[in-house]
């Protein structure tokens, strides 16, 4: 049995791009080298008109870097791990940077425009991040703004690779068109022996800015652990839709641990994340777009805590129900009692759908249970 596992990836079209009718200018790769060796990568194109062909570069560099570590790894053996540090940090930048230059200026060279303009790399400018995975251990280098979370068996995700710059603001990047750029893939190159984790996941920058925090960007990371396929394919799209409105990629790979003990590990986790996630809920870790929205995430990311808030408004709840038209004051202004236009939204005259984690949705309608039973007696006819 392999000791990674599991191995997949997608890339979704950004939901601005979407509406521009622009291409996905990220591509996501997963590649077995051999058997024992395998490869994760990411590459985000930059987009904008200086970098008009950079989704062509983000293929190209995917395809690149694929090439480059079966060379080395045809040479090197996977045991010599001193020997693989240093070509992470330095030989393999500099191969990927050559065949990626030398593919897009094929590409380039097939165009009608290279008649009247000249080539120039920043067409296809783009990032690119990848993860090297084997039975003694796994490394990772690249370029750019992408991202690496690790997740232990207990179920704790960490972010262990980002880009950091100096003096950087906004959407500023270094990018695998930057030939001056090239020592920065030192600065990611890592190379983990003997290692412990039980999953890597692997993202473009997207993914994360989507997320109100990265706590949230991590939960979202360990909930990606349970699906595959078009549900996968299908919660990218939530994201970028409800997010930053990015293009979005992923690449993850598992340890082949029994699935029984991995499973509950990530579910212990999550708790209540899991669920919202069976029920497709993806907004869930997003950024909130209203008060209503914010104090659902709050409530439903502490579950502990909705039974208590929820008491202490038995009277609302009974208010509401004798007097459905006092929730219109509480919905049409939601950011003065967030909680109260929530109870108002959730009322059983209210015709409109509430997406709401199954622990808030059972404790919504104990307490309109309750507000409707303690209203009984008042409407039954006096005894004689």
């Amino acid at each position: 049995m392999r000791a990674w596992s599991a191995a997949r990836h997608c890339s979704v079209i950004g939901a601005a791009h979407r509406r521009q009718s622009k291409p996905c200018q990220d591509a996501s790769q997963v590649c077995e080298i051999s058997p024992d060796l395998q490869l994760l990568l990411v590459s985000d194109g930059h987009g904008g008109s200086r970098y008009r062909l950079s989704d062509v570069g983000s293929r190209l560099a995917c395809l690149a870097a694929e090439q480059a570590v079966a060379a080395v790894s045809s040479a090197l053996s996977l045991k010599d791990e001193q020997g693989w540090r240093q070509q992470l940090e330095r030989e393999l930048p500099a191969a990927i940077e050559q065949r990626w230059l030398r593919a897009i200026e094929e590409h380039w060279s097939s165009q009608a425009e290279a008649a009247e303009a000249s080539f120039s790399s920043s067409l296809y400018g783009c990032t690119l991040g990848m993860v090297l995975l084997t039975p003694q251990w796994w490394g990772c280098t690249g370029i750019g703004d992408w991202d690496l979370v690790a997740i232990q068996a207990g179920g704790e995700a960490s972010l262990v690779n980002q880009e950091q710059l100096a003096q950087a603001s906004g959407e500023a990047t270094l990018s695998l068109c930057q030939s001056h750029a090239l020592s920065a893939w030192t600065a990611r190159a890592q190379l983990h022996p003997h290692p412990s984790e039980t999953a890597l996941v692997l993202c473009t920058d997207g993914i994360r800015k989507s997320c109100a925090t990265d706590a949230d960007f991590l939960q979202l990371c360990l909930q990606m652990l349970e699906i595959e396929g078009e549900a996968l394919a299908q919660g990218l799209k939530e994201i970028t839709a409800q997010g930053s409105g990015d293009d979005v990629s992923v690449a993850i790979a598992q340890r082949s641990v029994p699935a029984n003990i991995q499973r509950s590990a990530s579910l212990a986790t999550l708790g209540v994340a899991a669920a919202v996630l069976g029920a497709g809920l993806w907004w869930w870790w997003l950024k909130p777009s209203d008060p209503l929205t914010l104090e659902i995430q709050q409530l439903c990311g502490h579950p502990e805590r909705i039974e208590a808030s929820l008491k202490q408004r038995r009277q609302q709840f009974q208010a509401l129900l004798s007097s459905p038209a006092k929730a219109r004051e509480l919905l049409d202004h939601p950011q003065r009692d967030p909680l109260g236009a929530l109870i108002a939204r959730s009322a059983p005259a209210t015709q409109s759908a509430l997406e709401v984690c199954p622990a808030l949705e059972q404790a919504l309608r104990a307490q309109w249970k309750a507000a409707g039973e303690t209203q009984e007696p008042s409407r039954a006819p006096a005894r004689p």
